[in-house]
């Protein structure tokens, strides 16, 4: 029944393994048969392998294709959808702050000296809108001269000054800004006038904590990120994994950047090695592109789990099929066959259940990377909001329900004489300026009542001085219940000063308007008395009377002299603006001036320019301008002394410059700060004080700028800037 083993066998007595072609055992002798059913098992599990492989690896093969294309398909769209949904988004905050700041660069002030006026509205604009770091406004020489934070810089090098110079609008995009030491997306604008006029660049620095927050990452899977890149590659914007804004690629560093052209679906490998399937959109205005990837790994884990599913379909059937062969094949090895089954199903088991552990580990380990981040972006979170409530000009306090201090920003410490405020100590100890019975007051009924207040003026002492604030107060709820109360000071003691030089103002503008009446009144009279003794002193012969008739007209005159000086500053003529040769009417000012008693011992020296233009001006204002000056300077030299006029061409502006230097007495630093005041003056009786302040308003109409500079004894400088044209002003004939 049986036939002699060819191969290998095993003696079914000793258990001896046998070579091949041999007919007996070779250590025990016994005969040896060829196993007939381990053959037919070896067949049947043959055959039955390849009718079941040929089919499997054709569906295989069909799935994989179909399902994979399928499944990449899919992703591509969700990322492609996440990049426009982004670009949008993004494109929509930077107009809406673009308008925002196109909104407030035109103020109704002439200057911008006057933007201290404007502080409180700054200061709430950027408490309003929290997506702005600082506001700040700079002249046209690139100099900072008012900043929301306190920035003192120049500006007049980097390139969005310099197009907001040139009347455009800027957005810097993201950079490392060296004036700001970090980095920064800063958007500029001219700033104009009340005329709509430049005179200066507004910029504003964008958060881009609140930026960043708003590309949105519509996650399609762990590994999938949202973030931003420059034409070159670089990080824009923080990625999920671990990329670094300006100092890392979002590309891997050995490969060209892949993000070019207008917008693209790729697969790369990403900054760090992964390969990637990347959707991305170049903006518009900006050359920056927005990048949404994701692994290819996890992209093509569900087709990689359908594999999965097959093999494991493909075992059991196999196995299956494998233990019917082996049962129809040989019964005798039952016991055999049934031990290696559930040995099999053991190692089966095993083994599914190692992959549900490392499964259920890997998850612990997302979870808990999930966690550290959520804690990282917490802290970052937190951090920033009281970096945001440090920030403000406000004192902000929270107590609980007995009065103890549980926070206090660092502008409350302006408040209190303490050098350090440590938490849950008593309000009014540490507070004692809020000790007052009508503070107390509102504050229990905050707690009592659930009642806000605001108190618009409160004086108290702090440290010697006498503050004006105002305070608000209001209540924390916990649910339902009143769990403490936040208070708001604010320190308005500049606010109740400005006040009250305002009703100064108004007091001096009332006074003016009264002394230009009783101007009037005086000139009329005044004209009849000097009339009338002029004819008296072609009529009188004695000599004494007729002295005495000069002395009284003297004085007329003198009396009339201010009167015209009063008027013209209280009420000046408009300027008829003409083209002058400045060179030309500073030599002829000074020939008609040098013959007078006090030039005698003054000596000129005239450095005049031939680059300084014509300039478009009114001639007799500006020959006003420089007779009060140069008389000024001779008063000031009465035991003589030098004068020197020097004139200049402003380089890379269109403004000419004069400069007026005695070698005189000098001015006080404090007298000179008012010396363009009408009616202030140091000549001790010997001067009306309008000289400088009539000057000060014929250069102002000409848009100019005047400025001295003084040392007591060393003499004084007066600088005067002009324009060479004045813009929108009607020219008449040119005087040469």
């Amino acid at each position: 029944m049986s036939e002699k083993l060819s191969d290998i066998t095993i003696c079914e007595k000793c258990g001896y393994k046998n070579k091949k072609d041999i007919t007996h055992c070779a250590h025990c002798g016994n005969e040896m048969y060829r196993d007939y059913y381990k053959g037919l098992w070896l067949r049947n599990t043959i055959i039955t392998l390849i009718l079941f492989l040929v089919p499997f690896f054709i569906l295989f093969y069909v799935i994989n294709v179909e399902i994979s294309t399928h499944f990449e398909n899919q992703v591509m769209r969700g990322l492609e959808y996440s990049v426009d949904m982004n670009v949008k988004i993004v494109k929509s905050f930077l107009d809406e702050r673009k308008q925002d700041l196109l909104s407030i660069a035109k103020l109704d002030i002439a200057l911008l000296t006057d933007l201290q006026t404007k502080k409180s509205f700054f200061n709430s604009f950027i408490i309003e809108n929290p997506w702005y770091e600082f506001i700040a406004v700079v002249d046209l020489q690139g100099d900072v001269v008012f900043s929301t934070n306190g920035l003192e810089a120049n500006i007049a090098h980097t390139g969005y000054f310099k197009r907001a110079f040139q009347g455009q609008f800027c957005n810097s995009g993201i950079f490392y800004s060296e004036i700001l030491d970090t980095t920064a997306m800063l958007m500029s604008s001219p700033f104009v006038n009340q005329n709509n006029k430049i005179i200066g660049v507004i910029f504003a620095s964008l958060s881009l904590k609140t930026f960043y927050d708003l590309i949105v990452d519509l996650r399609i899977g762990e590994t999938s990120e949202v973030f931003l890149v420059d034409e070159r590659g670089l990080f824009l914007s923080p990625s999920r994994l671990g990329g670094e804004v300006l100092k890392e690629y979002g590309h891997f560093k050995n490969e060209k950047n892949p993000h070019t052209g207008e917008r693209g679906i790729i697969t790369h490998l990403d900054y760090r090695g992964k390969e990637v399937l990347c959707a991305f959109r170049k903006f518009d205005n900006l050359n920056w592109y927005l990048v949404s990837e994701m692994d290819v790994e996890e992209a093509r884990a569900p087709a990689t789990k359908l594999r999965n599913v097959l093999f494991t379909t493909f075992l059991i059937f196999g196995c299956f099929l494998l233990l019917s062969s082996v049962l129809f094949s040989r019964r005798v090895t039952q016991v055999l066959k049934n031990l290696t089954r559930n040995l099999k199903d053991t190692l089966d088991d095993l083994s599914k259940k190692k992959n549900t552990i490392n499964t259920i580990n890997k998850e612990l380990r997302n979870r808990l990377h999930e966690c550290e981040t959520l804690s990282a972006q917490l802290r970052v979170s937190e951090e920033y909001i009281k970096n945001i409530i440090n920030s403000i000009s406000s004192g902000l306090i929270a107590v609980d329900k007995s009065k103890a201090i549980t926070y206090c920003n660092d502008f409350a410490h302006h408040f209190t004489h303490k050098k350090s405020i440590k938490m849950l100590l008593n309000l009014y100890t540490v507070f004692p300026i809020l000790e007052a019975k009508e503070i107390k007051g509102s504050i229990e009924k905050i707690l009592l009542e659930e009642k806000p207040f605001r108190l618009k003026r409160v004086a108290a002492k702090l440290a010697a001085q006498t503050i004006i604030f105002s305070i608000a107060g209001f209540p924390i709820r916990d649910g339902e219940e009143i769990v403490g109360a936040t208070l708001l000071i604010n320190d308005i003691t500049e606010q109740e000063q400005f006040h009250a030089q305002m009703a100064d103002y108004e007091k001096l503008s009332a006074l003016s308007q009264l002394a230009l009446g009783a101007a009037h009144e005086i000139n009329n009279p005044l004209l009849g008395i000097t009339s009338y003794i002029e004819l008296l002193l072609e009529e009188e012969e004695d000599v004494e009377k007729k002295t005495r008739a000069k002395e009284v007209l003297d004085n007329a005159y003198r009396i009339s002299e201010t009167v015209r000086g009063l008027l013209n500053f209280a009420r000046p003529t408009p300027p008829k603006f003409t083209k002058i040769s400045l060179n030309k009417l500073i030599s002829e000012t000074l020939s008609f001036l040098h013959h007078q008693p006090i030039f005698r011992k003054i000596e000129i020296n005239k450095t005049l320019s031939d680059a300084v233009p014509q300039v478009t001006a009114d001639v007799n204002q500006i020959r006003q301008v420089l007779i009060n000056i140069f008389i000024n300077a001779a008063q000031a030299m009465p035991d003589g002394g030098t004068l020197t006029i020097i004139t200049s061409k402003v380089k890379f502006e269109g403004l000419v410059e004069i400069r007026i230097i005695d070698t005189g007495m000098g001015i006080s630093r404090s007298d000179i700060k008012r010396v363009f005041e009408p009616f202030f003056t140091t000549k001790k009786g010997e001067g009306t004080g309008l000289g400088l302040s009539i000057s000060y308003s014929y250069v102002k109409n000409h848009s100019g700028e005047i400025s001295i500079r003084s040392e007591i004894n060393k003499g004084t400088e007066v600088i005067i800037r002009l324009p060479i044209r004045q813009e929108a002003k009607i020219q008449s004939e040119v005087i040469e």
